[in-house]
């Protein structure tokens, strides 16, 4: 269990890297997920009590400026939960629908 200080400590470290994307251009926005939500199927709506129930837990998004899913790769691997293996981030490119 994590400890107020130590909670602290790691949204400062999330905060700089942030901000050093902002930096270099490449930080286009961002925002963390509330933990409740629902799930929609079909015919239902179903919900496991505040939470969702899944295999995995998506805390939010980070868009990024890259040239390619490569540099996106690259930028995702020099997050500091990435770095200390509490983390994974998955990558995908934004959709860019048809005119």
């Amino acid at each position: 269990m994590e400890t107020d200080e130590e909670r602290l400590k790691a949204i400062q470290e999330m905060t700089r890297w942030t901000e050093s994307l902002a930096e270099s251009c490449n930080y286009l926005g961002g925002e963390p997920l509330l933990a409740t939500g629902k799930c929609v199927s079909k015919d239902q709506v179903i919900s496991d009590g505040p939470f969702i129930e899944a295999k995995e837990c998506i805390s939010g998004y980070i868009s990024v400026n890259a040239e390619n899913i490569d540099q996106a790769v690259s930028i995702a691997q020099t997050c500091p939960f990435v770095l200390n293996g509490t983390m994974a981030i998955e990558v995908r490119q934004i959709m860019i629908p048809f005119t």
